[in-house]
């Protein structure tokens, strides 16, 4: 079985607009300016987390891999010159940028595993798609 793997990496300006869009769909407000940091945050947040719970319908649609982990975002506005940090879930993440990447044509496997990741400047979707092959497989058989 050969295995490809794709990393999408987002810019922070790209991620503040992926979340402000999907959080918009969903209700919910953010704090004005841009993200400038995204970080893991400890176990408690999550454990304590609100949105822990909320299942978007897109990640089961797009097999994304559940992520118990809570993201620290931090925004900055350029006008007050203040940073307000925001809490949110690695799945809801996953299922903004899933949402964007559909929105600007950014070729999507819906059977391929999701996972999201930290860099220091960026926020990245891991792609893992499993490819049968022949040796995989095995022969045809007459009941196939």
């Amino acid at each position: 079985m050969a295995t490809e793997i794709r990393r999408l990496i987002f810019s922070h300006s790209e991620t503040t607009t992926a979340i402000r869009n999907y959080g918009t769909s969903l209700g919910m407000k953010f704090p004005e300016g841009r993200v400038i940091r995204a970080r893991y945050a400890g176990n408690a947040e999550y454990e304590f987390h609100s949105m822990k719970q909320f299942k978007a319908p897109i990640q089961g649609d797009y097999n994304v891999r559940e992520t118990p982990k809570a993201i620290t975002l931090t925004f900055f506005d350029e006008k007050t010159f203040e940073q307000k940090f925001i809490n949110l879930t690695a799945d809801f993440i996953s299922a903004a940028l899933i949402e964007y990447s559909i929105q600007n044509k950014i070729m999507m496997p819906k059977n391929a595993e999701k996972n999201l990741d930290l860099t220091e400047f960026n926020v990245c979707l891991d792609i893992n798609l499993e490819n049968l092959t022949e040796s995989a497989s095995g022969p045809l058989r007459m009941e196939d």
